[in-house]
């Protein structure tokens, strides 16, 4: 999965904002009166992204984000609003199909991508809610200003390893649904600790990194990184990364070819899933790389997909696909031994 950033162009921007104009008008014409009643009572939601004054009833949620979704499935909730995405990734490459299914079978719309919102498509959505992460919709992001005219807007963090968690928890508890995540969080736990004791000796003994190698360039993704936290989980040790590995945002620094000799303190490096063949074939030509400890003894395995978590039920599939991965390194260190 590539390194997505929240960056839109201005002209995008201008664009989406004179049609929300648009759609908003149209809107405001067409609403019929309501029972104040009805509208009026709300409540104030807070986290780190500051206070959010809530309708008192949620129905209609809006997600621009890849993750959330996933987070409203696992408690009942079909959002009306996904990001193109769970329209477009019918192979499950990005995204489980265990979630993107049942959005395509709903009748939830697009509302664009994250770099490109369709302010007229969540116009069009009515929601009651619009849940939104940071790197997506940053605090100055010129389109909150017209989203929130439609809607208010929950913000989460979706950098932090264990954002994916946070976000399940606090929309459960948003929702009135803290009964239903509870047992998923349970039974993540409970599978959580099955493959964290099964493993002990290979996690505990064993420095791990999850390398990128782009086509003139590589990075590691750290213990902290959205790509690694059901791993961070299980308790593996990663590689100290040196300061200038990666930028204020969490993100991998990328660096040329001749400084793998930085991996040199990984005993088992992961590489990225669907890392093309060519790129991999370049590095087997490498001496730097072949010269690396855990290259050398042959402990270089692809890591699973669809590491960015977004949900228990997210979490349980990477559970199983870690537990498997694992087990492949497990086999060949006995082989070894």
């Amino acid at each position: 999965m590539s390194v997505m950033s929240s960056a839109r162009t201005p002209g995008r921007v201008a664009l989406s904002l004179a049609a929300a104009a648009t759609a908003l008008a149209l809107t405001a014409c067409a609403a019929p009166a309501s029972n104040s009643e009805d509208t009026d009572a709300t409540r104030v939601y807070e986290n780190e992204f500051g206070t959010v004054e809530l309708p008192e009833t949620v129905e209609r949620i809006v997600s621009v984000d890849f993750y959330t979704p996933a987070a409203l499935l696992d408690v009942g909730v079909t959002p009306v609003g996904v990001v193109n995405s769970y329209f477009t990734d019918t192979e499950g490459l990005a995204i489980p199909l265990s979630y993107s299914e049942p959005i395509r079978e709903s009748d939830a719309q697009s509302i664009g991508e994250y770099y490109e919102l369709n302010l007229e498509a969540i116009v069009q959505a009515k929601p009651d809610l619009v849940v939104a992460t940071q790197d997506f919709l940053p605090l100055d992001d010129p389109m909150r200003e017209e989203i929130e005219k439609i809607a208010p807007i929950v913000t989460f963090n979706a950098r932090d390893g264990e954002a994916w968690r946070t976000r399940s928890v606090e929309l459960a508890k948003i929702l009135g649904k803290e009964d239903l995540v509870q047992p998923l969080e349970q039974k993540y736990n409970e599978r959580r600790d099955e493959i964290k004791a099964k493993y002990q000796d290979l996690l505990s003994d064993n420095i791990i990194t999850l390398f990128a190698p782009m086509e003139t360039e590589w990075g590691t993704y750290s213990d902290k990184h959205f790509m690694t936290p059901i791993l961070r989980d299980l308790g593996a040790n990663f590689r100290e990364q040196q300061d200038d590995e990666v930028n204020p945002d969490g993100f991998p620094e990328w660096f040329s070819y001749e400084e793998l000799n930085r991996l040199s303190n990984a005993d088992i490096v992961f590489t990225l899933m669907n890392t093309p063949d060519e790129q991999l074939a370049t590095l087997e030509k490498n001496t730097l790389w072949n010269n690396l400890p855990a290259v050398k003894n042959g402990m270089v395995f692809e890591y699973i997909n669809l590491g960015p978590t977004g949900s228990f039920g997210w979490a349980m599939q990477n559970l199983d696909d870690l537990d498997e991965r694992l087990g492949e390194v497990q086999a060949k260190l006995d082989a070894q031994s």
